[in-house]
């Protein structure tokens, strides 16, 4: 039990790293991440409490670089919300006997950019009200769009590659929690 909280701890480490870095690192990309992506397949792999625990930890110490304000609430919500989404997703494909396909999952994924701005720009609803929430997600449309193509390339990129790396892991975790 104990080296399998070690393990969840070092892959949520290490996982989030690649999501800080890649958060501070291409900054000149508006909205332009792997992050999401990265959230979405290590719920695939990991369950929906790691996937939480991964966008709090990538959320709090990314915005320690980048900038720590009110919105830090609303992103940690968004990429929540795109977890419990996710979960809910697996759980339907697992009840119908189905297993997630790259494609289908790369669309998903890029819904979600439009889902996280959506979350994110609740914010202004709690400041402003309604007028000021629709014309202020309305301004981040075109961001949003960036977040969701970057959502489907980076998923179609990542997706093979941490479903590989990672697969074994998750399954060990999977069964000692079990």
């Amino acid at each position: 039990m104990h080296s399998n909280k070690v393990k969840e701890i070092s892959l949520i480490g290490i996982l989030a790293a690649v999501n800080i870095a890649s958060r501070i690192y291409l900054q000149f990309l508006p909205n332009i991440k792997p992050v999401t992506s990265i959230i979405i397949i290590s719920v695939m792999l990991f369950g929906l409490g790691f996937g939480v625990k991964l966008s709090i930890v990538t959320t709090v110490v990314s915005n320690l670089f980048l900038g720590m304000g009110t919105w830090t609430f609303f992103q940690i919500l968004a990429w929540v919300v795109i977890c419990l989404i996710t979960q809910v997703l697996l759980d339907f494909l697992k009840k119908i006997h189905k297993e997630p396909k790259l494609f289908p999952m790369a669309i998903f994924s890029f819904l979600m950019g439009y889902v996280f701005g959506i979350v994110v720009s609740l914010e202004q609803l709690m400041l402003g009200g309604p007028s000021l929430y629709i014309v202020y997600y309305m301004a981040g449309l075109l961001f949003d769009t960036f977040h969701a193509v970057g959502n489907f390339c980076f998923y179609l990129i990542c997706a093979p590659i941490l479903m590989k790396v990672l697969k074994k892991e998750s399954e060990r975790i999977r069964l000692k929690q079990d």
